[in-house]
């Protein structure tokens, strides 16, 4: 696998003038290289890199701001053989606070030698003991003629770290190896997308930060030579119209996000817009990151059906950072045919058994087989393999299971068992040999001794009228019998005296569940990770603390 190693794809592109990335900035200025010229990018960035007083094994962290800076001081760091770190840019909209206190926590986790951000950014950073660059600054240092030489493959080499997005818990940094990294990316190009750089362009608007923006859009495309489109997070904060516009304008054919963004992306694309795009080229829409609503693709499908876009093009996916990236891709045409299995055997017997004609039938995406070389088992609480269709915790094994945590101290394992098993915390199934995850081990909901997938309620709540798709969160707080269930929802002003009643009542139709407290909050409360997952365990922190402003405050919220 070494000639599609990071450093050695980028080597073969001397004189190669075919394009590479197309770069465009938060105000919407594009900038386009060819291999060659990306090649010469990453060369200067190691070379002023090393003249700013970096070397092999030097931590780099990076603000991910402009994809046209960061990818190349990202590439020109593991070229030179140091250790790239990516964190976050200052939220587009509020957070602020949330963002400061992220860093705050994450880099010492890290441990930066050098700091490199927009000036702007710079000032705002918590104090380290790092020196801090500027973008400008990088990017003017005078530098020797001749960059440090690549880094040589191997296996174990540190090719950089990775903030896990995980909901719950402290920063956890993962390190991807160079081993880890060269083999994800060719399961996700090779197996699981058939990639063609002569005929493929991806197009992603992804935090580059995150995983799924770094490895899915930079990493994996350049294994094998697939240009990219690489648009700042922020145009698509502002305009997520701006995404499949995108697609269209350059004949993208590979995409993705999480499933937030298809369900932001249907609800602020007017009919006029959709009927101007052309989405024929594409072949893949990946949905990953977060839980998969089969409903919310299956809406955005017949959308912009009317733009051309093949439904069998939207293709749910599962992975996560301690795998480097993907773990399975379903196959084309999955995301119209997910698992309907019956909701009271799920619920009460933790068994996705298809469902019959007299039952309430509730929908799970199917993510496809593991990759070639990998492997996928669900297991009980004593780690005994779980029957086919028997939900229990995902684990996973292969080539792409990185090397483990990075932390204040030391580097420390990933929770990976004797035999090389990563023990995931992701619950889900598997049938006819694919994987259907079906939430998170940690927040599970357990009320009168039964055991309630978050998802579900959150699913049912979000059904309810005037709550936004993707806005609601559940979790438990203590009762005077039992574990009481509350859901945050965030909602418009206006719509927030009559939240209450109807989550309560849709939840208890379809779910047989009482919810104890309804919380209306205004968009952009709810915490989220950077992949867009909720982070339950933070909102009921909140929530028993009482930092929750609610839109308006449920009359029964202090009744236990």
């Amino acid at each position: 696998m070494s000639d599609a190693w990071i450093c050695s794809v980028l080597q073969s592109y001397e004189g190669d003038h075919a394009p590479a990335h197309r770069y465009v900035d938060g105000d919407g200025h594009t900038r386009e290289l060819s291999r060659a010229r990306l090649l010469d990018e990453v060369r200067d960035r190691a070379r002023r890199l090393t003249a700013c007083g970096a070397g092999p094994g030097s931590r780099v962290a990076l603000s991910a701001e402009n994809p046209g800076r960061f990818v190349p001081a990202f590439l020109g760091a593991v070229w030179a053989g140091m250790i790239p770190v990516p964190l976050p840019p200052p939220p587009v909209l509020g957070r602020r606070d949330a963002w400061t206190e992220g860093l705050a926590a994450s880099l010492p986790v890290a441990r930066p030698d050098l700091v490199v951000a927009e000036a702007t950014t710079l000032a705002q950073l918590p104090p380290t003991a790092a020196r801090h660059l500027s973008y400008d600054s990088l990017e003017a240092a005078s530098a020797p003629a001749d960059p440090p030489a690549p880094a040589a493959y191997r296996p174990d080499r540190t090719a950089y770290l990775q903030f896990s997005s995980g909901s719950t818990g402290r920063p956890r940094a993962v390190v991807a190896t160079a081993g880890s990294v060269t083999a994800n990316s060719l399961a996700i190009m090779r197996h699981g997308l058939a990639a063609d750089p002569a005929r493929d362009h991806g197009v992603s608007w992804l935090p580059l930060h995150h995983d799924m923006g770094l490895v899915g859009f930079v990493l994996a495309p350049l294994a094998v030579g697939v240009p990219v489109t690489l648009l700042a997070t922020r145009l698509f904060v502002r305009d997520p119209g701006i995404w499949m516009r995108t697609l269209s304008d350059v004949g993208g054919t590979i995409t993705g996000a999480p499933n937030f963004a298809y369900a932001l992306a249907t609800r602020r694309t007017d009919d006029d817009r959709l009927a101007r795009l052309d989405l024929s080229a594409a072949h893949t829409l990946l949905c990953g990151g977060e839980p998969v609503s089969p409903r919310t693709l299956r809406r955005f499908a017949d959308a912009h059906h009317v733009a051309g876009l093949d439904p069998a093009a939207l293709r749910p996916c599962y992975g996560l950072a301690e795998s480097t990236l993907a773990v399975s891709i379903a196959p084309r045409g999955t995301a119209s045919r997910p698992d309907r299995v019956s909701w009271a055997r799920l619920r009460d017997h933790d068994r996705a058994a298809p469902c019959g004609d007299d039952e309430e039938a509730v929908e799970v995406a199917g993510c496809g087989p593991p990759f070639p070389g990998h492997e996928a088992r669900v297991v009980d609480g004593a780690g005994l393999p779980c029957a086919e269709r028997q939900v229990g915790e995902i684990w996973v094994r292969g080539p792409s299971v990185c090397a483990g945590y990075a932390d204040e101290a030391r580097e420390r394992p990933a929770p990976v068992a004797d035999d090389g098993w990563l023990r995931t915390g992701d619950r889900g199934y598997l049938a006819d040999g694919a994987l259907h995850p079906a939430g998170r081990l940690k927040d599970v909901l357990v009320v009168q001794g039964r055991n309630i997938d978050p998802q579900r309620v959150e699913w049912a709540a979000e059904a309810a009228e005037g709550v936004r798709t993707g806005g609601a969160v559940a979790f438990t707080r203590p009762g005077t019998d039992t574990e009481e269930v509350v859901v945050v929802a965030e909602c418009r002003p206006h719509q927030s005296e009559r939240i209450g009643g109807a989550v309560r009542e849709i939840v208890s139709q379809r779910l047989g569940l009482s919810v104890g407290d309804v919380v209306a909050v205004v968009p952009g409360t709810l915490a989220k990770t950077t992949s867009g997952k909720p982070r339950r365990q933070e909102m009921r922190r909140r929530y028993l603390l009482g930092d929750l402003p609610p839109v308006t405050t449920d009359p029964r919220r202090n009744s236990s």
